[in-house]
């Protein structure tokens, strides 16, 4: 009899274990698909596919579990706020044969400044490219002095030197793919990569 009474009381103990992990699936925060998780406890396979899908590990088994999207908001506040910013990509303009911006990447400048203000860290690569039109060894200066023109304006505005690097390419890797000595606008510009 006390056997019988021990194990109907280890069976309470163990349907009020406590939760031992919570799965779920967080949408993307800046849109798109929802990713997919398959949690397997080597008896069954729980495959979470669904924006806030969750399932539980309670007693040594895994199994699907209803949260309310505001549970959930609660549990994961602390993770959800330490997710780094994705990355972002920025391409500005260049008038033809110059390091000056079009007056459309003058105002679109902002921003890319504006975007790396966000950032309590980041890491910014700016890459120069030129169109076509001239040597080789030309435009790769070009390409050069386009972007060491943006860094030194992040800079001005604040943005720490270091954590920017700049690089040329000249008129290889061309965004458009064009024949020699076309002037292609889409190619005279720099790739701001900030992540």
């Amino acid at each position: 009899m006390r056997r019988a009474i021990l194990a109907v009381a280890c069976a309470v103990l163990l349907t009020r274990c406590p939760r031992q992990a919570l799965f779920v699936v967080l949408p993307n925060a800046e849109g798109g698909g929802t990713g997919e998780i398959t949690i397997d406890d080597g008896k069954t396979a729980t495959t979470l596919d669904q924006p806030y899908a969750s399932a539980e590990s309670r007693a040594g088994s895994i199994g699907p579990v209803e949260e309310s999207r505001g549970n959930i908001g609660v549990i994961f506040r602390q993770a959800v706020a330490a997710r780094p910013i994705l990355p972002h990509y920025f391409r500005l303009y260049f008038i033809l044969g110059s390091n000056e911006l079009t007056p459309k990447s003058a105002i679109d400048y902002r921003e890319v400044f504006d975007d790396i203000k966000q950032r309590p860290v980041y890491e910014i690569e700016v890459i120069g490219h030129t169109d076509t039109v001239g040597d080789l060894r030309s435009n790769q200066a070009l390409s050069l002095a386009r972007a060491a023109v943006l860094r030194d304006r992040l800079v001005r505005d604040g943005v720490e030197r270091n954590a920017i690097s700049i690089a040329g390419r000249g008129k290889r890797d061309l965004l458009v793919p064009t024949g020699d000595q076309v002037p292609e606008p889409l190619n005279r510009c720099v790739v701001i990569t900030v992540r």
